[in-house]
């Protein structure tokens, strides 16, 4: 063992309440995509791994000169390039993944620090947030999304421009021992993320599940990234297997409503779908909230949005507080930034003479505002954005502007 650092109160509280880069996540948490690649959380660019699950376990990845460094530098007040997200984050909005970190995960800053030597190094692994991709199946091809966590991207890029390319990615291996290490882990877990793919629709998913009812850790705080399409796999009952757990926390990826749902995330039944949103809503023993993206695609229509929702009891805008709107800045070109400055301000304008209730989305939607004017990336993009509207119109036989008929007004700009 070598030396320990040592952390002081008055350190201790600038950590957790001053400081704009420390974060608990190094400590507690590895997130791992479907395929293989290591990084420290899930709010990143994913240009940079750390490594990747066929050639390093979790626990070894957990204590790479990487994360130590990484850790040094929160400790010292350091940025680091792959943290930006959440730094640029905090530049429109208070709050952030790291912030959140800090929030429910702080907890463990005593029992963290006592483990961490001077180099870095982490005595024990301790996975207190669970994020594993642990593939790619999904049901839908979102326009947002790609082969990496979409198998329906995968058949549809494996058809077009990448013949050789796989269709189901696997963060395991036949061996199914990243399964395993997660399973060892069960007893540390706070939080259980799942997200995808389609975590509904994913078998390791339920096998973490039936782990957790079986040891009893019922007290883990489920929560979920799902698409909303499908309540059912094979003989599981996930409303049963909910039941379970003291808390449960469903997050709805919904973007838009009807045909333009269905366009942007392609697979939707809207009908199907707002069946389901209205079940899940319902139950007492889920926390409900819509994971929404904010975009080039549902920038200008974000009143128009939250209104249906509102008018079809899929969301009240005046008590509703659980509402997430993502404010994507990857991929760049879908990025809201990128559109022209002259309709994002039509845009800010539409939301300003809109009554948005008394809920969060008032909030959200100023954040998405501040957020969106923050750089103006119109022309660095626009080639990219063009490219990628025509090339999934052209190949999946849809048309954008059809369905998104504001955004035919980007063709002047073209």
């Amino acid at each position: 063992m070598g030396e320990y650092i040592e952390i002081t109160d008055v350190q201790k509280t600038h950590l957790l309440e001053e400081s704009k880069i420390f974060c608990m996540f190094p400590w507690t948490h590895l997130n791992a995509t479907p395929k293989g690649d290591i990084y420290p959380c899930c709010s990143n660019d994913y240009s940079d791994p750390m490594g990747n699950t066929r050639d390093m376990s979790l626990e070894q990845a957990f204590n790479t000169d990487y994360m130590k460094e990484l850790r040094l530098n929160m400790l010292a007040g350091k940025e680091t390039k792959i943290c930006d997200f959440c730094y640029n984050h905090e530049k429109a909005s208070p709050y952030s993944f790291r912030t959140y970190s800090l929030e429910h995960f702080g907890k463990h800053f005593d029992e963290s620090m006592a483990m961490t030597q001077t180099d870095g190094t982490v005595d024990e692994f301790k996975m207190r947030y669970y994020d594993i991709r642990f593939s790619n199946i999904c049901n839908f091809k979102c326009r947002t999304c790609g082969g990496e966590f979409s198998s329906q991207w995968a058949i549809e890029d494996k058809k077009t421009y990448k013949p050789d390319g796989p269709i189901i990615i696997h963060v395991d291996n036949e061996e199914g021992r990243v399964l395993q290490e997660v399973i060892d882990q069960v007893d540390h877990i706070d939080l259980a993320y799942f997200a995808g793919g389609e975590p509904l629709i994913t078998e390791e998913h339920y096998v973490i599940l039936e782990e957790l009812i079986r040891k009893g850790k019922t007290d883990t705080v489920l929560r979920y990234n799902t698409n909303a399409s499908t309540v059912k796999y094979k003989d599981k009952d996930i409303f049963e297997l909910w039941s379970h757990f003291n808390r449960v926390e469903v997050s709805c990826s919904v973007d838009s409503w009807g045909d333009r749902a269905e366009l942007l995330r392609s697979g939707t039944d809207w009908g199907k779908v707002e069946q389901n949103l209205k079940k899940i809503r319902s139950l007492d023993y889920v926390d409900f909230q819509y994971n929404t993206v904010f975009s080039v695609f549902n920038y200008l229509t974000l009143p128009e949005f939250y209104q249906y929702m509102h008018d079809n009891d899929l969301m009240d805008l005046n008590n509703d507080w659980y509402h997430s709107l993502y404010l994507a800045a990857f991929p760049h070109y879908y990025c809201a930034k990128a559109l022209p400055r002259e309709i994002k301000q039509q845009a800010a304008d539409k939301i300003a003479a809109w009554n948005s209730g008394t809920g969060c989305v008032n909030r959200l939607v100023g954040e998405a505002i501040n957020f969106a004017k923050e750089e103006d990336t119109w022309e660095q993009q626009k080639e990219q954005t063009f490219h990628n509207f025509d090339r999934l119109d052209n190949i999946r036989g849809e048309d954008l502007y059809t369905v998104f008929p504001e955004l035919a007004q980007l063709e002047k700009y073209r």
